[in-house]
């Protein structure tokens, strides 16, 4: 029998549903675990969700691709300018990685307090993950393609949209009512948790 696969949507740092979604994955056999991007900006705790993501997938238990937002921290770290990334709830990711009291230079604080673990790793997170059957990616692919597609970033509400050739699992974590979906493959069934980390079933 073919091990399942996990396929988990936006985080934006809410560390509480991290660890409820994979505390129910391990109870599931731990399915390897292909995070879709966005673990950062929104949530109050972007650092430790990172953290996590990071020990995850340096055991080998999941794949992390790079969202837009990882994209848009990357760019702000190598060029100085803060103000895309702020524009898209950057400011909840600064101080999660500086504290609560950023001095006048929140670059250079930012900078500063940014482990250089983190940077090497959003510098080398793959954009897409694909095998024989599927394609996933943070935003919804175009390609024209026979395989299932799975992606992020669009929101669907509270449950995810699961069409007959494609899934999309942004269901709003972060957020006070959000929550956070793992979509198992090849079953396409699918585990929530809420923004407590409890989950949920309707």
């Amino acid at each position: 029998m073919r091990r399942e696969t996990a396929f988990i949507g936006d985080v934006h740092g809410n560390i509480t549903a991290l660890q409820g979604i994979c505390s129910i994955l391990a109870k599931r056999g731990n399915p390897h675990m292909v995070f879709l991007g966005d673990y950062i900006n929104k949530g109050s705790h972007s650092l430790e969700v990172m953290q996590e993501l990071m020990a995850y997938a340096r055991n080998g238990q999941a794949t992390l691709l790079a969202g837009n937002h990882e994209i848009a921290l990357l760019n702000a770290l190598e060029t100085g300018d803060l103000a895309a990334f702020l524009r898209i709830g950057g400011a909840m990711t600064i101080r999660s990685y500086v504290g609560p009291h950023v001095g006048a230079d929140a670059f250079k604080d930012f900078r500063d307090g940014f482990p250089i673990e983190h940077l090497n790793f959003l510098r080398n997170m793959l954009k897409v993950y694909e095998n024989d059957d599927l394609i996933a990616q943070h935003i919804p692919s175009t390609t024209a393609t026979h395989k299932f597609l799975i992606s992020a970033h669009i929101p669907t509400g509270k449950l995810p949209r699961i069409e007959q050739d494609s899934a999309y699992l942004d269901t709003g974590c972060g957020t006070q009512d959000g929550r956070l979906t793992a979509l198992l493959w090849p079953s396409l069934d699918y585990v929530q948790v809420n923004s407590e980390g409890t989950i949920v079933s309707d």
